[in-house]
C-alpha cells in the first residue's frame, strides 16, 4: 500500500467511529463506503450556482468540469466568464461537454474559452466525420472538481433552466451536493477517464497533453459521513448503480422516498418497489407532471398501474419542472447524482451518483421531500384506473419507444 494511502487509512480509523451495523445493511458494499466527508445539500440553483461560482473564483491550481448540457444563455455564460477569468490567471481549466446535450453551445463561447486557455473535450460529437462521434451513448454526468479539494455533483446542468428566478432563470427544482473528503480521489479518476476518452477540441498538437493530476484528499476530522461514488461508463458494468439501488430498497424497513425527473423503471426496479410496499414500507415517488421531454410523462404512466396497485404512492410536482434525481431510505441512506430511473441511464449514458450513509444528511433530504409535497398532487389509484382508452394506448406506444425519449 502506498505511504499516502496508508496514512489516510490510519488517520480515518483513528478519527471516525465505525458505522452502526444496522445502517450498513443498506449498503451493497459497505467496505467501500469511505469515511470522513463533509456534504452540504444545494437545493435549487439559488444555492447551487452561487456556491459553484464562488468555488471557481477561489480556485488556485485546477478546475475540472464535466457536464451534459452547457447552454450559451445568460446563466451558462456566467460559467464561461468564470472559467475564462481563472484560465487567464494561470489556473488549469479542463471541461468535458457532451456533443448532443451541449449541441447548442455556441462557437463564440468555445472560441472565447479557447483563447483564454481553457481546454475542452467533446464527448461523442454528433458529426460522423468527427473522431469518436456518436449519438446513442451520452455523457450525462454533472461534475465539478476544484483543486482536488471540493466537488459538486448532482442533477444540475449549466444554463437558465436551473438558475434561480432572481437571476432571470427558470428555477427548476433540482438537487446538487457539495462534497469534501476522500471520495474526491475517485471522482478525479472518473473525470480523467472521461477526459482521455472524449474528443479534444482545442489541443495544440505541438503541445503535450496535460499530465494527470490526482490529489490525495484529506478526511474531514471527526466526520462519520460515509460516501461512495457509483458510476457507469465505457468500462463499467451497466447494472452497477441499479444493483446498489435495488439492494438498499430491498433492505428498507420504514420508507423509500424518490424524486425522479424521468421515471420509467424497468421490471426489476418496479418489482423491488412493489415488494417493499407490500411488506409495509412507505414507498413514495415524486415526479414532474409536465416534463421537458415530450412524450416521456406518458411513457412513465405506463409503469404506474402495477405500482399503485401494490401500494406505492405517486405524487406529481405541479409548479414547473422537477429535475432532481434523489433517493432516501429509512432516514439513514441516500443518493444524489445524474442517474435517472429510466432506460437511457440503465443502458447507455455515462453517469455518476453519490451514495451516502449518514442519518443527518439523509434526514435533510427527507425534509426537502416533505416540503416539496406541499406543491404536489397525489395520484389517486381509482381515478388513474378510469383514464381513457386512448390515454392507455398512447402510454403503451410511447413506452415502447422509451429508449429514445
Amino acid at each position: 500500500m502506498p505511504p499516502e494511502r496508508l496514512r489516510w487509512v490510519l488517520l480515518s480509523t483513528a478519527l471516525v467511529a465505525p458505522p452502526p451495523r444496522e445502517l450498513e445493511r443498506l449498503c451493497l458494499t459497505p467496505q467501500r463506503m469511505l469515511p470522513g466527508h463533509r456534504l452540504h445539500w444545494l437545493f435549487g440553483g439559488a444555492r447551487a450556482y452561487p456556491a459553484m461560482l464562488d468555488a471557481i473564483a477561489l480556485a488556485r491550481s485546477e478546475i475540472l468540469i464535466e457536464t451534459y448540457i452547457w447552454k450559451s444563455d445568460a446563466n451558462g455564460r456566467r460559467f464561461v466568464d468564470a472559467v475564462c477569468i481563472k484560465a487567464q490567471e494561470g489556473v488549469r481549466v479542463r471541461c468535458i461537454i457532451d456533443g448532443a446535450g451541449s449541441f447548442g453551445f455556441s462557437g463564440e463561447d468555445v472560441a472565447r474559452m479557447r483563447s483564454a486557455g481553457v481546454l475542452i473535450s467533446i464527448f461523442h460529437p454528433v458529426g460522423p466525420w468527427r473522431r469518436r462521434w456518436g449519438w446513442q451513448v451520452r455523457d450525462h454526468r454533472k461534475l465539478m472538481i476544484i483543486d482536488g479539494r471540493v466537488a459538486f455533483a448532482g442533477g444540475m446542468n449549466l444554463g437558465d433552466d436551473y438558475a434561480p428566478v432572481s437571476w432571470a432563470g427558470r428555477g427548476w427544482n433540482d438537487v446538487h451536493a457539495q462534497i469534501e473528503g476522500p471520495v474526491l480521489r475517485e471522482l478525479q479518476r472518473l473525470f480523467e477517464q472521461s477526459w482521455s476518452y472524449a474528443q479534444p477540441e482545442n489541443w495544440d498538437p505541438a503541445r503535450p497533453a496535460p499530465a494527470r493530476r490526482i490529489v490525495e484528499p484529506v478526511p474531514i476530522h471527526g466526520s462519520t459521513t460515509r460516501v461512495q461514488a457509483l458510476a457507469v461508463g465505457r468500462l463499467f458494468g451497466r447494472r452497477v448503480v441499479q444493483h446498489h439501488l435495488q439492494h438498499s430498497m430491498a433492505a428498507a424497513k420504514e420508507r423509500i422516498w424518490i424524486q425522479a425527473a424521468y421515471f420509467i423503471p424497468n421490471r426489476a426496479l418496479r418489482g423491488t418497489l412493489k415488494r417493499a410496499a407490500r411488506r409495509g414500507v412507505d414507498v413514495r415517488v415524486m415526479l414532474p407532471r409536465n416534463s421537458d421531454i415530450p412524450g416521456l410523462a406518458h411513457a412513465s404512466r405506463y409503469t404506474w398501474r402495477s405500482l399503485l396497485r401494490a401500494g406505492v404512492e405517486i405524487f406529481e410536482w405541479l409548479p414547473g419542472m422537477m429535475h432532481a434525481k434523489t433517493l432516501s431510505i429509512d432516514g439513514a441512506w441516500c443518493t444524489v447524482g445524474s442517474y435517472n430511473l429510466d432506460a437511457r441511464s440503465l443502458l447507455y449514458n455515462w453517469e455518476i451518483t453519490l451514495e451516502v450513509l449518514d442519518a443527518r444528511v439523509a434526514e435533510q433530504l427527507e425534509d426537502k421531500f416533505r416540503d416539496d409535497l406541499e406543491f404536489c398532487e397525489r395520484v389517486d389509484p381509482e381515478t388513474f384506473r378510469r383514464r381513457s382508452l386512448w390515454g392507455k394506448l398512447r402510454e403503451r406506444v410511447l413506452y415502447l419507444f422509451r429508449v429514445w425519449l
